[in-house]
């Protein structure tokens, strides 16, 4: 009996210390294609099966254990990749997560408490600017990082420069620029989350897209509302918008959480 399936010798290869092959004959060669066939249908070797001189897989046996080999070492480097990958994006998610209380201090500070209006737009205005830039700093990982990134600090801009502008058509107009700019990075921001979880979560990939798609109908709802504000319909639209909003603020903090817990976790396997 050969020592292996397909007839080579197992002391003349030069593979069998890098793969950590003990031989097919002790079924430890589970990797090897050829061994698995012959022990799946019955054959002493690829002799005595009737295919062998047709087989692709017993013509490339003399090459077959390169090929574990760089297959191999691909994984361990792609699994290197993901770790790093995955430490860089929790590092900055995170911040992007805590980021939302300072933002939030800074909304109260301006909406409830008139004498911290002027340092609550400062506060606001720096946590945009840090958002914007962490979000360019791993557009590395994922373009849509790039445009969301960009348009958050043109949006910062726009947003403190109103309160320096005298007229007020003016002031609707940088406005509402302003609001659209902001939709549209969510958009990119929303869909670059969805693309990085991407074969890591794809339940919480998926759900970054739908909380896109609740924003935009949000938004439409509040537009609807404002339209028709005259009535008490387009008011109660109005509120329901306002609440849905806030309802997504909050999802996007907890999505912001799992996504930074998920690849915090890719980090440290």
């Amino acid at each position: 009996m050969a020592e292996t399936y397909c007839g080579k010798s197992c002391q003349e290869c030069g593979y069998r210390a890098e793969t950590g092959c003990r031989g097919c004959r002790e079924q430890a060669s589970l990797e090897c294609k050829l061994a698995h066939c012959c022990r799946e249908k019955g054959h002493e070797s690829c002799q005595s099966c009737t295919f062998h001189t047709q087989c692709g897989m017993y013509k490339g046996k003399d090459t077959a254990p390169q090929f574990r080999v760089a297959k191999k070492k691909a994984e361990l480097e792609h699994q290197e990749f993901l770790k790093q990958r995955g430490a860089f994006l929790s590092k900055w998610i995170w911040v992007l997560f805590w980021l939302f209380i300072p933002t939030n201090i800074a909304s109260v500070m301006i909406q409830w408490v008139p004498a911290l209006e002027v340092p609550g737009y400062i506060l606001d205005f720096g946590c945009s600017v840090v958002y914007g830039v962490i979000l360019l700093k791993i557009a590395s990982q994922e373009a849509g990082y790039r445009w969301a990134g960009v348009l958050v600090l043109v949006t910062s801009v726009l947003d403190t420069g109103i309160q320096f502008i005298p007229y007020e058509g003016l002031i609707v107009a940088v406005t509402v620029a302003s609001a659209v700019l902001s939709i549209f990075s969510c958009y990119y921001e929303f869909n670059a989350h969805a693309d990085v979880l991407e074969g890591l979560d794809n339940d919480l990939s998926e759900q970054w897209r739908k909380l896109w798609k609740w924003m935009m109908g949000a938004v439409i709802a509040m537009v609807i509302g404002v339209i028709f504000a005259v009535v008490i319909l387009g008011l109660l639209v109005m509120a329901a918008a306002a609440i849905a909003i806030l309802v997504i603020s909050i999802l996007k903090l907890v999505y912001l959480y799992r996504t930074a817990q998920n690849f915090q976790d890719v980090a440290a396997s």
